[in-house]
């Protein structure tokens, strides 16, 4: 199945029992595109909703950090999800993230939360490493027809570029990122797309509440802001994945769609200016693969030193926590309150 025009997508990320029923009753209302992850603990349940579908979308799956090293392992991590899933093929396979994962790549514990995670991210030499291996592998799998297309995510321009010098001119069909309204990504979003590459964004309702710049495009529009959020991604060309239930499920597919065209140069404008930039975002593993390459210069501000003494931090411990933690607040403040 092909990937063409822009839609609003189911993510299962954090669907646990209730991942059979959503996924059908998205299936059932028309769900273009259906996005897991080999950690996300619920293939089955994903799969059990897939084989009573009548229609198959298109289906994401993501492996776990680089799948460098031996490719009969990789090849067997894929075969597994597919085997969970009930496919016999993925439409698109992706890397996660530009790491290693060090760990059973279906455990998802090292990754709940920013303390969970501190020390397992691989430096940038290590994915300089390994990312030929692992694209290698990723090719293979596709040569083989276990999945129809390759892609990454978590990659930012620096990870695409180093992707191509390293493996000749190599571009990702795809890459799933966090987008949101206050990390827009528009100048990255833009670099993807004159290249080529189909740009998924995660998580892009999940953190609350939204601006007031979304509320005022609401509220004119008489729609949720969530409706205005998927909306204003499908007219950038992007992929949204968003989890949702139930009653939701139909809203979040078809509304976004009919609104995407009745935003005006004003509504985007306002829109527009709700950005900040990715240090004011809860969205802490993005945070972490966006400064992948330079860490040392995102590494500590005054200001986040601040805002951990205003906790009840001390200031030298604040300024050991934030250099633990690579300059990510989120993880520094979940080191502080840990010790």
């Amino acid at each position: 199945m092909a990937c063409s025009t822009p839609a609003v997508g189911l993510g299962t990320l954090g669907l646990k029992e209730s991942a059979e029923e959503a996924v059908g009753t998205a299936v059932e209302q028309g769900v273009a595109v259906i996005d897991t992850g080999e950690h996300y603990g619920n293939l089955e349940l994903v799969g059990a909703a897939l084989k009573k579908a009548t229609r198959l979308p298109y289906v994401i799956v993501k492996l776990s950090g680089l799948p460098s090293g031996s490719y009969e392992s990789v090849q067997e991590r894929l075969k597994a999800m597919l085997r969970k899933l009930g496919v016999e093929r993925a439409d698109l396979c992706l890397m996660h993230w530009p790491g290693l994962c060090t760990w059973e790549p279906t455990d998802m514990s090292p990754l709940g939360s920013p303390s969970d995670f501190a020390g397992k991210a691989s430096s940038w030499d290590e994915f300089c490493e390994h990312i030929g291996s692992a694209w290698a592998n990723l090719s293979k799998l596709q040569d083989s027809g276990l999945c129809s297309q390759v892609g990454t995510s978590n990659f930012y321009a620096e990870h695409l570029q180093e992707l191509a010098e390293r493996c000749g001119g190599a571009v990702p069909y795809a890459n799933e990122i966090f987008v949101d309204s206050t990390n827009q990504e528009s100048e990255f979003v833009g670099y993807m797309q004159t290249r080529g590459i189909r740009v998924f964004a995660y998580r892009p309702v999940a953190y609350k509440p939204f601006p007031d710049g979304v509320k005022a495009v609401a509220e004119r529009l008489c729609v949720s802001s969530q409706s205005v959020v998927l909306a204003w991604l499908l007219r950038r060309g992007i992929w949204p994945l968003v989890k949702c239930r139930k009653q939701h499920i139909k809203e979040n597919l078809t509304l976004p769609n009919e609104l995407k065209d009745k935003l005006t140069q004003e509504d985007l404008d306002v829109l527009g200016s709700c950005q900040l930039d990715m240090r004011h975002s809860q969205e802490w593993f993005a945070k972490l693969w966006k400064t992948h390459k330079s860490p040392v210069e995102a590494a500590v501000s005054e200001e986040d030193v601040q805002q951990l003494v205003m906790m009840g931090v001390d200031e030298a411990k604040a300024r050991r926590v934030l250099e633990q933690a690579n300059g990510n607040l989120d993880a520094a403040l979940d080191l502080a309150f840990q010790e």
